[in-house]
Order: structure tokens, then sequence, then C-alpha cells
């Protein structure tokens, strides 16, 4: 049985070995756990009034003898209560910190097809339900990704769970290939304006506008409200003249 799941919801070591024992071997004198865990005695006259204390276990007087049993795993939900809770007030706290941060704009590089990778899933994270991202496309061939299939999908199913919204503007070449257009409207660049074969993307959403270029692998992230704006505002109305 794996101990460390107890441990993690904030269990000692020497509490989940003594838990686990008494659940599988119930009403045992403290000699006997003291055998089982090698936990040494002293340490046990501490450890298991405070689990007795806390709910874990129980006892029973059997003539001169102190028995120890485990109790109802339920009790483990409290534990899991707890941490849910501080969680939940914990991160609100360091989400501040973590804007605080981020108050002038902040230029991050990414390399590789990791930094391709966390591109799409931050893009898969950042955003809320039915929230919409921008993307420009200049893609040369759609199938050198650095990405792999089982990673795509991931950021696939987190986009389609939440529904994220896309516009897209990009070439004739990825328009004529069979992908699907569910919550995305497209528009293209005509070739007699602009072959748009550049193999770059741009990404705008949130606060951030991401750069890929796969050419090299080399990736830029921008985190600044006002620039995300300015983009946004700047790619609707490249959109809108596109489309119409």
């Amino acid at each position: 049985m794996n101990k460390k799941i107890l441990e993690k919801l904030g269990l000692s070591q020497e509490e989940s070995e003594i838990y686990i024992y008494l659940l599988q071997n119930p009403q045992k004198t403290l000699s006997d756990i003291s055998k089982y865990t090698n936990i040494h005695r002293p340490k046990l006259y501490k450890i298991l009034p405070s689990m007795e204390e806390s709910g874990l276990v129980g006892t029973i007087v059997n003539g001169k003898r102190k028995l120890f049993v485990a109790e109802n795993p339920k009790i483990l939900n409290n534990y899991f209560e707890s941490i849910k809770d501080d969680y939940l007030s914990f991160v609100p706290q360091i989400e501040k910190m973590y804007q605080k941060s981020f108050e002038k704009p902040v230029l991050k590089h990414l390399s590789g097809k990791t930094g391709i990778r966390n591109i799409y899933m931050d893009i898969a994270y950042s955003l809320e339900k039915w929230d919409t991202f921008y993307r420009y496309s200049s893609r040369t061939d759609i199938e050198n990704t650095s990405v792999s299939e089982n990673e795509h999908n991931k950021y696939r199913k987190i986009r389609n769970e939440k529904e994220l919204q896309r516009y897209v503007i990009t070439n004739e070449y990825l328009t004529n290939l069979k992908t699907e257009k569910l919550d995305k409207e497209v528009v293209v660049i005509p070739k007699k304006v602009d072959e748009f074969e550049d193999n770059i993307t741009k990404l705008i959403y949130a606060n951030k506008v991401a750069i890929i270029d796969f050419n090299t692998n080399e990736c830029f992230i921008i985190e600044s409200e006002i620039f995300a704006a300015f983009e946004k505002k700047l790619f609707m109305m490249l959109f809108k003249f596109l489309r119409n």
C-alpha cells in the first residue's frame, strides 16, 4: 500500500506506517507496534496520543493491556479538506504576488520543442472558459511542429473543454488542409498581397503576445496588458479588413 498518499495528506512517515499497520493488524499493543515499525517506544509514547487526539487511532482496554486500533479511514477526509482549504486560500495570495511582479513588460525567451509546447500549454491554462485568443500563422510545413502528437492532444483537449474561441489570419496553404474549424474564424492573406509563408506564428492571449519562429524553434513571450491590448486591436483591424 502506498503510504506516500497519507504523507501528502499531512501525516508523518511514522504516523502513516502506524495507521496502515493497525488497519491490517487491529488491536495491537504499543510493543507490537514498536516491533513492526521499528519506532522506539519513547517516540511512540508521543506519537500515539497525538494520533488518538486527531481521531486516527482508538484504544481498547483488555484487562491490564491497552490495545490500539485504526479508526475509520473516512477521518482522512478531514485532512484532505484542510489541505484543500489551505490551498484555496494560498493560491490567491501568490497570484497577487505574481501579477505584481509583472506590472512592467517582461520578455521571456524559450527555445526548442519544450518552448513551443510551453507556449501552447500556457494558452490553455491562462485562458478561462470561452475566452478568445488570436493567431497569425504563416506556416509552410504543418507537419514539422517539433511538438509530439501526444503533447498537442493534451493542449487540444484543454482548449476544447474550455471552448476557447480563435481568430486566425493565415495563408492559402494552411486553409487548404483539412483541419478542424470548431470555434475558429479564419481569414487568408491573398497571395497577390503576400505569400505569407515565413514559417512564423504569433499568438495573442490574455496579457501576453507569443512569437514562435519555426525556422529556428526559438520563441518569445511578452507579458504586458497594454502591449497585448494593442496587438489585439491591430489584429482585429486587419482581420475585419480581410474578411470584407
